[in-house]
């Protein structure tokens, strides 16, 4: 299947999925609550329906700048999409648990006028619900960043990198919501953290360099004893990866392409840091995809290896090549709860630390989100990583 076709057929069903819940929404808050100035709020829903698709499109070909407000109003509708349908699902479901209990009691009350006042109820409850976690979480996502201090204890670490800090970014998507003047903010947390190495582990953008350069210069600024690593997130991918490298190199930055670099001491001890391509890139053609051989070519076998890698599974090819710590980001922690638990069906490792096998791994929840302004059970994570 060309990729042609599977864009169109992806679409297709996102654009019926988008349809259908939009449907289900204007049922449950407009057409079963009979509500006043009916015309006016469908419409509303329309508008709501359409300005995360439209805004997306727009920011290809507008300056960021005038974008960013339509894509600030469609990725919060979008949030609260999501809320409002969990919220109803979780109501019908105890319908249909009354329901069966009232067909098992052959009971036959129904009641129009009771049925439209407990769906205007209902429809009150949920949108109290919905705005209350919105404002909860649109103030929580732009509080300052989480800084996480983590402790991970290295096998035969040498010596020398007793103490080592590495402080980890990821998913910030300039592009998305995130601006400027909020980077700047976030290069100021890490330098103040002293770190010895800053990993970058992916999705740094959505959007064409030509339109978000500006955006991302804070970078230049972040300083760290033994250097920057950048690894590509699958966003990269989506915004034409070879011209975010290069815009990246330009600040200073190491881009570890399916390649590693030694971090050595003066006393010549070392460790070696190795940095694969995300996992979708061989989509993009085959030098964009992740090669593991490639990265881990020359290393000896009793090196400690720190990997960066943004996807989380990738643990299982890393633990085949005795990694010690791995980095990655990617899953956001699933960024607004309860949709966390549908990711962790996909993201067996969704945030936080873990192992698997011989191979330490930390999930970093996402310095910045992507889509909607909001963090619920979850935060914009730094993390202060120190070995030891």
């Amino acid at each position: 299947m060309n990729r042609m076709l599977t864009l169109t057929i992806f679409f297709g069903l996102f654009a019926i999925a988008v349809f259908g819940v939009h449907y289900y929404l204007w049922k449950r808050l407009i057409k079963d609550t009979r509500l006043n100035k009916k015309k006016f709020f469908t419409v509303l829903l329309i508008f709501l329906g359409v300005s995360f698709p439209v805004s997306f499109g727009l920011a290809k070909v507008i300056p960021y700048n005038i974008s960013f407000y339509l894509l600030w109003i469609g990725n919060l509708w979008l949030g609260m999409m999501l809320l409002y349908l969990f919220s109803f699902l979780f109501i019908d479901f105890l319908y249909l648990f009354i329901y069966t209990f009232n067909k098992f009691k052959k009971s036959n009350d129904y009641n129009p006028q009771r049925r439209e006042f407990i769906s205007k109820s209902i429809a009150l409850g949920a949108s109290t619900v919905v705005f209350g976690a919105t404002a909860l979480s649109i103030k929580k996502y732009y509080d300052i960043a989480t800084v996480k201090k983590v402790k991970i204890k290295i096998k035969n670490l040498p010596d020398g990198f007793n103490r080592f800090k590495i402080v980890q970014i990821s998913d910030i998507h300039i592009g998305q919501i995130m601006r400027k003047h909020t980077l700047q903010g976030i290069v100021k947390q890490v330098n103040e953290l002293k770190p010895d190495m800053i990993a970058i582990t992916g999705d740094l953008a959505d959007g064409s360099v030509g339109f978000l350069y500006d955006e991302i210069t804070p970078l230049k600024d972040l300083k760290s004893k033994y250097g920057v690593f950048f690894v590509t997130g699958n966003h990269e991918y989506y915004s034409g990866a070879q011209q975010w490298i290069d815009a990246v190199k330009k600040f200073g930055i190491t881009v570890l392409e399916n390649e590693n670099r030694e971090i050595i001491l003066k006393n010549g001890q070392k460790i070696v840091v190795i940095g694969t391509n995300d996992r979708e890139g061989g989509r993009f053609g085959k030098k964009n995809a992740p090669d593991f051989k490639k990265a881990f070519k020359d290393i000896k076998q009793e090196s400690v290896k720190i990997l960066l890698t943004h996807q989380p599974p990738d643990v299982e090819n890393a633990s085949k090549y005795n990694v010690d710590l791995m980095l990655s980001g990617h899953t956001h922690g699933g960024q607004i709860w309860p949709f966390g638990y549908i990711v962790q069906l996909q993201q067996k490792y969704l945030k936080g630390y873990f192992k698997y096998r011989n191979t330490q791994l930390y999930v970093n929840q996402g310095t910045g989100c992507w889509g909607p302004p909001m963090r619920l059970g979850t935060e914009n994570e730094i993390t202060d990583i120190t070995l030891i």
